[in-house]
């Protein structure tokens, strides 16, 4: 396992169409933004079930889900998880860093005030609902025209 890819090359790995994903999220080149091993020390800030994580300069990955990515043992699976972190990080160019983690964190605790568990309140996120549509429509593995 080299520990890192392109999200481009990870996409490709997983038998998603580059060229469509450009076309769904044209803020953001595929293959400039680096996949990489979420090492231990960062994810022990992860939630427990957390797979991947977006951050403006890269997306993150467990070492299993990575390992997956570069054998493309399940490509449809993973590929769509990459569509979602890169859903987030065109959000990142989109909104701005800063934007982007407070309308996150705001969305959230709104959701806890409200009741929410912490998925609930998680998966009720905007943001969360933006990037899981834009990869439900890779579903077919042919995403938008």
């Amino acid at each position: 396992m080299s520990g890192t890819l392109s999200a481009g090359e990870g996409l490709v790995r997983t038998g998603l169409d580059v060229d469509a994903v450009r076309r769904a999220l044209p803020r953001v080149e595929p293959y400039a933004v680096p996949l990489r091993v979420a090492r231990p020390g960062f994810r022990r800030f992860w939630a427990k079930g957390i797979a991947a994580v977006a951050m403006p300069w890269a997306i993150y990955l467990t070492e299993p889900i990575f390992a997956r990515v570069e054998t493309g043992a399940e490509g449809g699976r993973d590929g769509l998880l990459i569509v979602h972190e890169l859903a987030h990080i065109d959000q990142y160019v989109r909104l701005g860093p800063i934007r982007h983690v407070v309308k996150y964190i705001a969305d959230y605790l709104r959701g806890r005030v409200r009741g929410l568990s912490h998925w609930e309140a998680y998966r009720a996120v905007s943001l969360e609902v933006e990037a899981r549509e834009i990869a439900a429509t890779f579903q077919t593995g042919t995403g938008p025209r």
